[in-house]
């Protein structure tokens, strides 16, 4: 296997088996998964950056499918979900996210995998929304 191949097959590797132990509790939303998104997606994923892209501010705006008909969070199957897609693919493939910034670390990713492999839970309301950095500054 060339080296090129390893590289883009070695984040999905890493990533095996990663779902979570039965007696581990699955990440929560408000805990686990908000402060990743506000501090590695939120910053594009917005409506005010990429007004017609995905957006992580709500719940409402996250569980959504692209233009290409991909969906972004699939509640259950973190393998079917274009968001995990996205954030373990290589950082230099035009899918790869964030295309700017810090990527979520592999122990964020794989938080993100198991939250989704739970069933995704994202509450309404407050404790569901989530303020863009660059917002929350003005």
């Amino acid at each position: 296997m060339t080296r090129a191949a390893l590289r883009f097959l070695l984040p999905g590797l890493l990533m095996f088996g990663q779902e979570g132990r039965a007696d581990e509790p699955a990440p929560t939303f408000t805990k686990d998964i908000k402060p990743v998104l506000r501090e590695k997606c939120s910053h594009c994923h917005n409506r005010e950056t990429l007004p017609d892209k995905v957006s992580f501010e709500s719940r409402e705006l996250a569980f959504v499918k692209t233009k290409e008909g991909l969906s972004i969070i699939v509640p259950g199957k973190p393998d079917e979900s274009f968001m995990v897609v996205a954030l373990e693919t290589p950082t230099l493939h035009e899918k790869a996210m964030p295309l700017v910034g810090p990527r979520p670390n592999v122990d964020e990713i794989a938080l993100i995998r198991r939250w989704i492999a739970a069933g995704a839970e994202w509450p309404e309301g407050p404790a569901g929304k989530i303020v863009p950095p660059f917002k929350a500054k003005e």
